[in-house]
């Protein structure tokens, strides 16, 4: 009887091992990565990126749009939305991950993607009192962060990514993360 009931603990112990497995910690800081159901880690893309500028509209109207010039028309890394679950080991424990990092649509434009990143006025239209910069209006979408371990978070996107879309998760500097999500993309 002492042996059966032993045993029964025994694989109970270690069901609940099996089944309440905590993430991995990343063995890099400032990486956001893909955290899978089985608390596994999935790289994202590190594309090769580059900020430009480009002039918008004509004359006083006309504004200066600055953005992270992305090669490769799509992300390798393709994730089902729902199952959109990443973690991210900080540079410095301190650090308010909320303010330090967000997740944006990017757009495709050919062979490239881009990612905006600021707008304001043209220097023409600002030196005769014109043009106005209007403030970037990008598919920005917040997070809810989760202490997983000092400094290291579990984050996902408070409202759910649109399928079919490209996505960055991007950090100071202007250093993004990419990702796809699978499924269509809805119709404009």
């Amino acid at each position: 009887m002492k042996k059966t009931i032993l045993l029964l603990m025994a694989v109970v112990i270690s069901a609940g091992v099996v089944f309440a497995q905590d993430p991995q910690i990343p063995d890099f800081k400032n990486k956001p990565m893909l955290l899978k159901k089985d608390g596994s880690l999935g790289s994202l893309e590190k594309p090769t990126q580059e900020v430009k500028s480009k002039t918008k509209g004509f004359s006083y109207g006309a504004s200066a749009v600055t953005f992270l010039n992305i090669l490769g028309g799509h992300s390798p890394i393709t994730i089902d939305p729902s199952e959109a679950t990443f973690i991210i080991k900080m540079g410095d424990a301190e650090v308010d991950p909320e303010g330090y990092l967000y997740i944006t649509k990017v757009i495709v434009a050919k062979d490239t993607r881009e990612l905006e990143l600021a707008q304001s006025a043209s220097v023409g239209a600002s030196m005769f009192g014109g043009g106005k910069g209007k403030s970037v209006q990008r598919d920005d979408i917040k997070c809810e962060f989760s202490k997983v371990a000092p400094g290291v978070y579990k984050f996902v996107p408070s409202t759910p990514l649109t399928p079919g879309t490209e996505w960055g998760i991007v950090l100071p500097g202007n250093v993004a993360f990419c990702f796809g999500t699978s499924g269509k993309a809805p119709k404009k």
